[in-house]
């Protein structure tokens, strides 16, 4: 074959794709439409690092976000007809460096592909969504899903322990020893995560949306989500029930929670839940953010914060725990990015007849990149 005649056919083949392929336009980006459903690509890179001081040592730890992991997905969704449609997400997450994992003591930690939803669900107009598969729990997401303001995602929403869960508490004795007392271990909300379940899910009525799950080993719970606006004020509720018992480990736990903002940028949120283990005292969290979200600069909005936490009895029965932070949160809306930074002190207390511990102040800063 000549090189005229190679090149053009090589014109008309990419002509061809041209015309054959999907293109996303601006207002699709992601977006992949063929003869059945539309399909989304999507994700997000989330990295930080991390500065600490445990009373005894400095130093700096580089890792992945948690709550807002590095991660890609892929969501597709179809019409039955004009009341019903069909769908499902099939997502997973790549950290180094989880948070979970490291600690004074661990500086690295492998990365891995892990899979955090493959589900599918049926959707009417009148009569709800029914989602079947590993999914969302019913209190998954309520505390980190919950602040309206912008300085939610300097805190991981009201669940701020998930940015530095392995840290350790050192002993605050003459050894000054690490213990084996990490930030998560005292510092929970009564979120939970993902598993396989059947959850479903109301239409949403006047703001109001209620959710029924059945999950694995018997357990259960139901919830309840609003989210309005009265006059100048935007208001947020979210609050469940879950039923663990059938794990054979846990008991049943509950918590609510609410955040108002008003145009004026001024937020205010707070957080209280309770559990009761099959041994032992009660669990109980609670806190409270105040927040300022506004367009400072022409990169998008800006949000400051000051985020309070305590818990009770979560680590053990005695121990208690108190945390009080401030931190920022700048949008780039151009990259469809956010840059966030906090500084958070962590104190313990612990029964007299046991080793009291330091207290632990942790300062990041990140940025978090979605597509």
């Amino acid at each position: 074959m000549t090189l005229k005649k190679s090149l053009m056919v090589g014109a008309a083949g990419a002509a061809l794709f041209a015309f054959a392929a999907p293109v996303a336009t601006t207002a699709e980006a992601g977006s992949i439409k063929n003869r059945s459903n539309d399909l989304t690509v999507y994700g997000q890179v989330n990295r930080n690092m991390m500065f600490y001081n445990d009373g005894e040592e400095s130093g700096y730890r580089h890792q992945d976000g948690d709550n807002g992991s590095t991660r890609f997905g892929f969501k597709f969704s179809g019409k039955v007809n004009e009341a019903v449609s069909m769908g499902g997400t099939f997502e997973v997450e790549l950290q180094s460096n989880n948070p979970n994992a490291i600690s004074q003591s661990t500086e690295a930690d492998s990365a891995g592909f892990s899979n955090r939803k493959s589900e599918i669900y049926v959707s009417h107009k009148q009569f709800g969504k029914l989602v079947m598969g590993q999914s969302s729990t019913i209190s998954d997401g309520m505390s980190d899903g919950l602040d309206l303001g912008y300085s939610a995602g300097a805190f991981a929403g009201m669940d701020t322990s998930l940015l530095v869960a392995g840290m350790l508490f050192r002993n605050d004795n003459t050894a000054a020893a690490l213990s084996s007392t990490s930030v998560r271990d005292v510092f929970q909300s009564m979120d939970r995560g993902r598993e396989d379940l059947v959850r479903y899910e109301t239409p949403k009525i006047n703001g109001f949306v209620g959710e029924a799950g059945l999950y694995d080993s018997g357990e259960w719970g139901i919830g309840a989500k609003y989210d309005n606006k009265f006059g100048g004020v935007q208001v947020r509720v979210r609050a469940f029930y879950e039923n663990l018992s059938g794990s054979g480990t846990n008991g049943d736990r509950w918590q609510l929670g609410a955040s108002v903002k008003h145009d004026s940028g001024v937020s205010l949120t707070g957080l209280y839940g309770k559990s009761d283990p099959d041994s032992g005292n009660d669990h109980t969290t609670y806190g409270a953010t105040v927040g300022y979200t506004a367009n400072m600069n022409s990169l998008g909005a800006t949000g400051v914060g000051v985020h309070f936490e305590g818990t009770q009895d979560i680590a053990g029965d005695g121990i208690d725990g108190q945390a009080f932070g401030v931190g920022f949160n700048q949008q780039i809306k151009s990259a469809g990015a956010n840059i966030y930074g906090n500084v958070m002190w962590w104190d313990v207390d612990v029964p007299s007849t046991s080793t009291q511990l330091d207290s632990l102040v942790t300062f990041m800063v990140g940025g978090q990149v979605k597509f």
